[in-house]
């Protein structure tokens, strides 16, 4: 498992990636603002989703802070699936945000 900061998850995006941008936020928290290209699957939901993810793609998680989202990464990890962490959140993004 990788660990990138926010600032670096922005470079990233404006560089361009294949990767899969995951919010862990609940549905609430995502719908005031979120990283355009994020999907929304809930810290709760995500072994209920494991579906969602292969182990072929790479897969950028993030939260509000970076607790939920190491959760998160930890169990998908576990799983097999090639995950990198946001160890800050979305209270730290400096971008856009699409609502």
């Amino acid at each position: 498992m990788k660990h990138i900061t926010i600032d670096a998850l922005q470079d990233t995006l404006q560089t361009g990636t294949d990767a899969h941008i995951i919010d862990v936020r609940t549905p609430e928290e995502f719908a005031e603002g979120h990283i355009k290209s994020a999907i929304n699957i809930p810290l709760n939901t995500i072994p209920d989703q494991l579906s969602q993810f292969n182990s072929e793609d790479e897969y950028i998680i993030l939260c509000k802070r970076g607790g939920r989202a190491l959760q998160a990464a930890e169990y998908l990890y576990e799983e097999g699936i090639n995950i990198t962490v946001v160890d800050q959140g979305m209270d730290d993004w400096k971008g856009e945000i699409t609502k």
